[in-house]
């Protein structure tokens, strides 16, 4: 990351209980820098969560629902984010099908 590239401070959480997962997420930019946000990104299982983000915000957070067609298969959940200054973050983790609940936490 050069010195130009401010990061996203994010926490993301995505809950599994029996078919229903919820997603909490808390996104914001330093204040007063010059740094937004340029994009965000939720996915559970290949759908995308996240379709009312418009680019340029210094904050975004709510929860998202998302009802699973198989509960009983790995789920594989993914978030991405960037800033207007090139800063990026992604990762990916896997609600298990075994577990009637279960979660997974991202946080920077």
């Amino acid at each position: 990351m050069s010195l130009a590239e401010t990061p996203i401070t994010y926490r993301i959480k995505f809950e599994k209980d029996h078919a229903s997962v919820k997603v909490t997420y808390d996104l914001s930019v330093p204040m007063a820098g010059p740094a937004l946000i340029a994009d965000f990104q939720l996915s559970v299982d290949g759908a995308n969560l996240i379709s009312n983000f418009l680019p340029g915000q210094s904050a975004f957070n709510g929860a998202q629902f998302h009802t699973l067609p198989h509960p009983d298969n790995d789920a594989t959940v993914s978030f991405s984010i960037s800033s207007s200054e090139g800063w990026t973050a992604s990762d990916s983790d896997v609600l298990r099908g075994s577990k009637t609940y279960d979660d997974a936490d991202f946080s920077g």
